[in-house]
């Protein structure tokens, strides 16, 4: 490590590489040692001499979080510069949550029209992926606008084992922008999408305002089974007196499956009215 910050100070930012590809007898883990020493202070070299070093690791857990604790800085740093590497990487590199969500703080700040462009790389895991990491650091980007704009031409479709941009983009608006979640709660028609902003927004709001996420859940088209009795349930354990004052109104009548709420009044003895 010496020796390469030796040589980088005499402006020579390919050392690194060169070590690696000559007989030193690096073990694995001292190979691993060094690419960290050199991502911590990743600016004083070439990022695509970095990445490559990385990227020539052994693949494992260890080194797959190197490269996108890395991929994270370089976007930050100079999204496009990092986007145009980004975009070359493999099919099962570049379709992955690590990458495209360390990638979204830096992506967000790109015209969108850039952004949709790269998008064209991706398939359909890779661009719900893409979608979760741009609503994820919604509250943080420099523009909700552009992220939106994105997003609205974005097509990311629901995959098994990607969280809905949805439900994401529920959660978060209910944090950083309500009144902007009522607009595209209004103006969204399909159904899934529909109910998938209602579940993140309730995630969100339902400790703060039960009654309000109770309300929201009424307006599911494809309610889930219990979903209302469970959310009910659960604040009778943090407000018990402001739960059953609920329960004996209009509104439970109307939201609320009968024989459900008869059941939670009789436990907490209270009469059920009709």
């Amino acid at each position: 490590m010496d020796w390469v910050r030796t040589q980088m100070d005499k402006g020579d930012t390919t050392a690194a590489e060169r070590l690696f590809h000559q007989d030193a007898g690096l073990t694995d883990d001292q190979r691993l040692d060094l690419a960290k020493a050199l991502a911590s202070n990743f600016r004083r070299m070439d990022p695509r001499v970095l990445a490559r070093i990385i990227l020539g690791l052994p693949r494992g857990e260890k080194a797959d979080h190197l490269f996108w604790r890395f991929i994270a800085d370089w976007c930050s740093y100079d999204a496009e510069d990092a986007l145009r590497f980004i975009e070359l990487l493999p099919s099962d590199r570049l379709n992955t949550t690590g990458v495209l969500h360390n990638a979204a703080f830096g992506l967000c700040r790109l015209p969108a029209e850039r952004v949709l462009a790269f998008a064209g790389h991706l398939d359909d895991q890779g661009r719900a992926y893409l979608a979760e990491g741009l609503i994820a650091v919604a509250d943080q980007a420099g523009s909700w606008r552009n992220t939106t704009a994105i997003l609205d031409r974005l097509n990311a479709k629901p995959q098994q084992d990607a969280i809905s941009p949805e439900w994401f983009l529920g959660r978060h608006l209910a944090e950083i922008d309500p009144q902007a979640f009522e607009s595209r709660f209004a103006a969204e028609t399909d159904a899934l999408k529909h109910d998938k902003l209602i579940e993140g927004y309730t995630s969100s709001i339902s400790r703060l305002d039960p009654e309000r996420s109770i309300q929201m859940l009424a307006q599911m088209q494809h309610p889930k089974p219990d979903q209302i009795t469970n959310r009910v349930e659960q604040w009778l354990t943090s407000d018990r007196a402001a739960a059953l004052a609920w329960l004996q109104s209009d509104g439970a009548r109307q939201h609320m499956d009968r024989e459900a709420r008869a059941r939670l009044l009789r436990l907490y003895q209270r009469e059920s009215a009709p």
